[in-house]
C-alpha cells in the first residue's frame, strides 16, 4: 500500500475538522467519529500504528559505510538538501501522520474503558503513548525545534502553531516513554509476537537521551533494560539478521516481514546480491567500513603486523567477513571473485565453470568497490529475488552500546563499562562471555582512549541498521566523514595486479573517531575516484523545515542556512 505525504496542517485540519482518517485504506485504519468503543475497534486503530512508515530508520547511504552507484551522491552527501527535497518532506508528514493518529485515539479511547479488560485498555493506551514519543523523537533530533501538540487542534488554530524548543518536547518524550514503561509487559507469550514492550520504551528513551546528549538520562535508560535481565545477545552474529534470529531475546523490538503473508522486504533485494546470483551489486560496501575493521590483536590495520592488504580479509575481527563477503568464497551459489583476471569463476549451485559478472572487466557495472554485502542476506533473496528478515529497530548490542557511552562521556568509567564492550566482543569471536579468552578484549580506563574503542565498535557491529547517519551528526563529525572522496577499484586495465586488490605502498589514515581517508590513495593511483562527498556544516546538523509547511503557516521559522 502506499503513503501519500500529507502536511501536518491538512493532517490536523482534516482529523479536527471532519472526523475522517486519512489512511485511503479503510481496512487498515480508522475514523474518529464513534470509533474507538470496544476492543476490537481499539485493536485495529493500535495495530494502525505499526505501521512500517512511521519507524524511521536512516538512509545508510547517508553515511560514509554505504555507497549507492545508481546515485553516487544524495542531497545528504553532495550538501543539496533544501525544504523541497523528497524525504525531508516525507519524513516531516509521516511523522506527524503518526502523531496525529495516536493523538486522536488517546483522546477518544476513553469511551471504551469499561467495554474492555483494564490490562488490556492501559497497555493499548501505553503502545500508542510511545508511538507519538517515538515520532516525536525523530522530529527533534532531526529538525531540531518543530510543531509540538498532545492534544488536537481546532482548524482555525493549527495555521498558527509555531515551533516548540525542543527540550521542552524531550521532557514530554520522556514522560511519555516512562509512562508507557510502568506499564507494558515485559514480553508476549506468543513466539514471534513483536510489539512495543517496557525494554522498547526505555530503550526508545536511552537512545534520543544520547542524541541530545543528556547521558545521565541515557545511562540510567539503558540499565534499566540491562536490569530486567531478559535479553541477552544471541550466539551467532552472522544469523541474528535473518530469518534464523528473528526470534532472539536479543531483538527488542523489530517490524517482521514475511512473504506468505503478503508483506515481504521488495525495495532493493537485487540491489544489494551479486550480478551472478541476478542482482545487480549496485548497493555495495565503501572502503572506509571495510577498513574500519580491527585485526585480531585488537590494532587498526594502520597499526597492526597482522594487516596484509593483499588479503585483506585475513587476520581481522570476525565480523567483518559476516558482513562483507569474502573474495574467493562462495556466496549465493557462486565463488564470489571481482579481481580483473577471473573471467570465468565456478559455480557450486551449477557444478560448472561460469561467466563472471562479478568482476568489472567482464561487467562494467559491477560493484565499483569490489565489495559486496553479506550481512542480512540469505539465499532466497537471490531465489526468490524478494526478502522477509526483519526489520531491527532496536536489539540488545545498541542498549550495550549505549550504556558503555553514557558511562564513558560521563566519566563514570567502571568494569561494567568494560564488560558491556567485551561481551559484543567476545560474541564476535564465538565465545560466550567477556570473560572469555581468545579475543581482543578491552582493558583500558583512559576517556580519550574508551571514546575511539567505543566509536569503532558501534560502526561495525551496527553497520547496515540505519544507525550511523545520526552517530556521525551527533558525534559532530559529518562534515568530516562527508567530505572526502569515495574511492574504488581502478579500471581493469589500469589495475596494477601486484598490488591487488588493495597497495602495501600507502595504507588508510584512521582517526581517532574511527573515519577513515584515502585520498593520499587515491591521487597516487592507487585507486579511482568514484564519487565526491561534501557537507556543509553550517546547516547541515539539522535538516530545513519542509517549504510547504511554511506556506501554509507563517509562524513556522527556519533552521539557520536553508
Amino acid at each position: 500500500m502506499k503513503y501519500f505525504p500529507k502536511t501536518f496542517l491538512l493532517l490536523t485540519a482534516l482529523v479536527v475538522g471532519s472526523c475522517v482518517d486519512l489512511n485511503i485504506d479503510p481496512t487498515s485504519s480508522s475514523a474518529s467519529g464513534n470509533f474507538y468503543s470496544n476492543q476490537k475497534e481499539l485493536e485495529i486503530a493500535i495495530n494502525d500504528l505499526y505501521q512500517e512508515f512511521l519507524y524511521k530508520l536512516d538512509q545508510d547511504e547517508w553515511g560514509d559505510d554505504h555507497w549507492v552507484r545508481g546515485e553516487l551522491t544524495n542531497p545528504i552527501t553532495n550538501s543539496t538538501i533544501n525544504s523541497q527535497t523528497g524525504f525531508v518532506n516525507t519524513y516531516w508528514a509521516d511523522l506527524y501522520k503518526g502523531i496525529s493518529r495516536a493523538t486522536t485515539m488517546l483522546e477518544n479511547m476513553q469511551r471504551a474503558k469499561d467495554r474492555v479488560p483494564d490490562a488490556v485498555f492501559k497497555r493499548i493506551e501505553a503502545e500508542a503513548r510511545f508511538v507519538r514519543a517515538y515520532c516525536y523523537s525523530i522530529l527533534i533530533s532531526h529538525y531540531g525545534d518543530v510543531v509540538f501538540y498532545d492534544k488536537s487542534v481546532a482548524l482555525d488554530k493549527s495555521y498558527d502553531l509555531p515551533r516548540t524548543d525542543r527540550k521542552m518536547i524531550l521532557d514530554f518524550i520522556y514522560r511519555e516513554l516512562d509512562t508507557a514503561a510502568q506499564v507494558l509487559p515485559q514480553s508476549y507469550a506468543a513466539s514471534g509476537v513483536r510489539r512495543v514492550t517496557k525494554s522498547t520504551a526505555l530503550g526508545i528513551k536511552a537512545r534520543i537521551a544520547l542524541y541530545m546528549d543528556d547521558y545521565a538520562t541515557a545511562r540510567d535508560a539503558a540499565k534499566a533494560v540491562m536490569d530486567l535481565k531478559i535479553h541477552s545477545l544471541f550466539p551467532d552474529y552472522r544469523t541474528l539478521f535473518t530469518k534464523e534470529g528473528e526470534n532472539s531475546s536479543e531483538i527488542i523490538f523489530s517490524l517482521p516481514q514475511s512473504i506468505s503473508l503478503g508483506n515481504p522486504y521488495l525495495g532493493s533485494t537485487r540491489n544489494y546480491i551479486t550480478r551472478n546470483s541476478g542482482g545487480f551489486g549496485s548497493w555495495i560496501p565503501t572502503w572506509s567500513i571495510l577498513d574500519i575493521y580491527e585485526t585480531t590483536d585488537g590494532l587498526t590495520i594502520d597499526k597492526s603486523p597482522l594487516y596484509d592488504p593483499h588479503q585483506p580479509f585475513k587476520n581481522r575481527d570476525p565480523r567483518m567477513t559476516m558482513s562483507i563477503v569474502e573474495f574467493s568464497t562462495p556466496w549465493l551459489g557462486y565463488n564470489y571473485q571481482p579481481h580483473p583476471d577471473s573471467t570465468k569463476v565456478y559455480s557450486p549451485k551449477l557444478g560448472a565453470i561460469v561467466t563472471n559478472n562479478d568482476t568489472r572487466s567482464v561487467a562494467q557495472f559491477a560493484s565499483y568497490t569490489g565489495l559486496v554485502w553479506k550481512k542480512r542476506f540469505m539465499q532466497s533473496w537471490a531465489d526468490l529475488q524478494m526478502a522477509e528478515n526483519p526489520i531491527i529497530v532496536l536489539r540488545y548490542a545498541d542498549i550495550l552500546l549505549m550504556y558503555a557511552e553514557a558511562k564513558i562521556e560521563l566519566n563514570e568509567i567502571d568494569q561494567s563499562v568494560l564488560d558491556a564492550i567485551n561481551a559484543i566482543r567476545a560474541r564476535a569471536y564465538g565465545k560466550k562471555s567477556p570473560d572469555d579468552t581468545g579475543y581482543p578484549k578491552i582493558t583500558t580506563t583512559d576517556q580519550a582512549e574508551l571514546r575511539k574503542v567505543l566509536r569503532r565498535e558501534r560502526r561495525v557491529e551496527l553497520v547496515l541498521e540505519g544507525l550511523r547517519y545520526m552517530d556521525l551528526i551527533r558525534w559532530r563529525l559529518a562534515d568530516k566523514a562527508l567530505n572526502v572522496d569515495v574511492p574504488g577499484l581502478n579500471d581493469p586495465i589500469k589495475q596494477d595486479r601486484k598490488q591487488w586488490p588493495f597497495t602495501n605502498t600507502l595504507l588508510p589514515r584512521i582517526d581517532e573517531n574511527g573515519l577513515v581517508f584515502h585520498d593520499h590513495i587515491i591521487q597516487a593511483g592507487f585507486a579511482r575516484k568514484i564519487a565526491g562527498y561534501q557537507f556543509d556544516a553550517s546547516k547541515q546538523y539539522l535538516w530545513p523545515i519542509p517549504a510547504s509547511e511554511r506556506l501554509l503557516n507563517p509562524n513556522l521559522t527556519q533552521n539557520p542556512g536553508y
